[in-house]
């Protein structure tokens, strides 16, 4: 730095001015092209006379193919701008050499050419050029004056017929293309001092728990039912696939934790929407069979609730909800604000889906061969595999703006308070409300061919009560009183189904079973129900040995009675004489009361002596009722 300040010391300023001016370069990678040239002038440079240095001119000349004149000039600009001059090749190399009116006239006809559903080619461009330059003094006509506006020069050059080559013109519109699709990533915002554009607003991030962002998306896998052999029929596939779960999450901005989630066949909505803010709020609780090896311990209220504009997040659900809980909604001021909530369904579909059977992939063309075939696994075994994934993967990674701070971490250092944990009666509001229902004897009241009972209702025999549920689980639903004179409903109990062997039933597998008892014709309701799925193998495995059975008992039917057949050959004269049978001659009068039962008959052709048939018939009547 010394060394540079010195030597500017020694000239004027107008010297000065223009070695500031230079730009400073450095050779990056020297090929052995460059390399070469820097041995050539290097041993120029060090020739010890003026006749070894014009021996060193010539063979650089010699060597590179250029003239002395060419090396003398290397050689200053190596002087004058570094050694890195000798890697730079001609500043105009692969460039175009037309004024900026002719590259913007050029570009507009381009665009113009490819608006409106017309899409001509770089070429069309070109001919058209030489269209307009075909016409000469006739472009002057004010028919052609909107197209040269703000293009004077270039109607003089076509008028003369002078105008870019096709080389040219291919250069100057890849140029522009170039220019117009280039992509720059953004390198993300700091650790601190982030923004979300919401449109009400910036909202900077501070603090965890201050902005949630929720999304759905429908999983790349295909699913099958909790039975695979729950339909009605003998022949029944083992799995039946019905079809791609959605997935509703929800993300803390500033720490970048899965705060909840709900999984389901459903097309999200705001049920869905609220029963993840009610798994989000609430503090997860998983048993032994999810063997987890960290604890999601993530919840609380946010203070900003932020979406897209999809109608289930305006819905008047989701009002009610946010009034309750006391969080403010807001929409994203551009779709690239969702950017944080769409990486984690990219990250689940490579880090998860992508490893298990039946999974589809994003893209339909390539799409994996047989994925229906390989489908196997449930929504329960998916959910739980999703909530490992989340608790020990995902919220245990590093904080990607931070170094050696996991998303977990972070969001528990950076609370402004500790979360209060809520009662679950306070966010019952997350769950849909039914139609009211009379309450039977003993507590009884009956949903969705349901029967549940519940001691909490028994002093509400034959009044109304409204309740709400989980459409992933209905064997409990939770009882409120019915809303009077504009009181609401306070909660009653919960009250389970009554004769419910399984501790879960989703509210669609209960829909399928009742369609598939429908069509056996059996009567709807919850007994036959259980039935159903209690007794479903035990059904198939009679029907199958009740198959065998009557194969087996029609085969020995008919093998028996082919043994006891009596049917005489009818052409008993094509047998062996050894084989034929004998049939006694039927001296039995006719008589009106009896009938013959073997007619005898006799065939006498006129070129032969008369032969003797013991073809026979019988009394098919008889016959019938007998054998067959």
């Amino acid at each position: 730095m010394s060394i540079q300040s010195t030597s500017l010391e020694t000239h004027s300023s107008t010297e000065r001015a223009e070695l500031e001016q230079k730009p400073h370069i450095l050779p990056n990678e020297v090929s052995p092209e460059v390399q070469q040239k820097i041995d050539l002038i290097d041993a120029i440079f060090q020739a010890p006379d003026k006749k070894a240095r014009t021996k060193a001119i010539l063979h650089a000349a010699e060597t590179l193919g250029k003239t002395t004149r060419t090396i003398r000039l290397m050689m200053e600009k190596v002087k004058n701008e570094g050694v890195a001059t000798l890697a730079v090749g001609r500043k105009d190399e692969g460039q175009f050499r037309i004024s900026d009116q002719w590259f913007k006239f050029i570009v507009k006809t381009y665009e113009w050419g490819r608006r409106d559903g017309s899409r001509i080619n770089i070429n069309e461009v070109y001919v058209h050029l030489v269209a307009l330059a075909s016409q000469g003094e006739a472009l002057r006509d004010k028919k052609y004056a909107d197209r040269f506006k703000g293009f004077p020069q270039v109607l003089e050059d076509l008028i003369l017929e002078k105008y870019p080559s096709h080389v040219t013109v291919y250069k100057a519109v890849n140029f522009h293309l170039e220019q117009t699709n280039k992509k720059v990533r953004h390198p993300g915002s700091p650790a601190e001092g982030q923004i979300i554009q919401t449109t009400e607003g910036i909202i900077e991030l501070t603090y965890s728990n201050q902005v949630w962002q929720c999304d759905h998306t429908k999983l790349d896998i295909l699913l099958v039912d909790e039975d695979g052999d729950v339909i009605l029929q003998v022949d029944a596939k083992e799995e039946e696939i019905i079809g791609r779960p959605f997935l509703t999450s929800i993300i803390d901005s500033y720490s970048g934790c899965v705060m909840g989630f709900h999984l389901g066949f459903e097309a999200a909505g705001s049920h869905e929407t609220g029963l993840a803010l009610r798994h989000a709020m609430l503090p997860k609780q998983y048993g032994s069979e999810y063997e987890l090896q960290r604890t999601w311990n993530v919840f609380g209220v946010p203070a900003y609730w932020l979406t897209d504009r999809a109608k289930e997040f305006k819905s008047n659900h989701l009002k009610q909800i946010s009034m309750q809980m006391g969080f403010k909604r807001r929409l994203r001021a551009f779709p690239s604000a969702g950017g944080l909530i769409e990486s984690i369904f990219d990250k689940i579909n490579k880090e998860v889906l992508s490893h298990l059977p039946g999974y589809t992939g994003s893209n339909v063309a390539g799409r994996p061969k047989d994925a229906e075939k390989h489908a196997s696994l449930t929504l329960d075994e998916l959910e739980k595999l999703l909530v490992k994934y989340f608790a020990d993967h995902y919220n245990q990674h590093d904080y990607p703006r931070v170094a050696n701070q996991k998303r977990a971490e972070r969001w528990n250092a950076n609370l402004l308070a500790h979360p209060e944990i809520l009662n679950e009666r306070d966010l019952d509001i997350c769950l849909m409300k039914v139609a009211h229902r009379k309450v039977e004897k003993r507590g009884c009241l009956r949903f969705k061919g349901l029967v549940y009972q519940g001691d909490c209702l028994v002093d509400y025999e034959g009044d109304e009560v409204s309740f709400r549920y989980d459409k992933r689980n209905i064997i409990t639903l939770l009882a409120y009183t019915l809303p009077k004179h504009g009181q609401p409903g306070e909660f009653i109990g919960a009250v389970r189904a009554r004769d419910a062997k399984e501790d879960q039933l989703s509210l669609e597998e209960l829909e399928w079973l009742k369609r598939k008892l429908r069509e056996r014709g059996q009567a709807v309701d919850n007994n036959s129900i259980w039935a159903e799925r209690l007794g479903l193998y035990e059904f198939i495995d009679k029907k199958r040995k009740s198959k065998r059975q009557r194969r087996r008992g029609v085969q020995q039917h008919r093998n028996q009675k082919t043994n006891q057949s009596k049917v005489t050959e009818l052409f008993p004269q094509n047998a062996d004489p050894e084989n034929q049978p004998t049939v006694q001659e039927n001296t039995t009068p006719v008589t009106e009361q009896s009938q013959p039962s073997v007619v005898e008959f006799t065939h006498e052709p006129a070129s032969s002596p008369p032969i003797v048939s013991n073809v026979v018939a019988y009394d098919w009547n008889q016959l019938l009722e007998d054998n067959w």
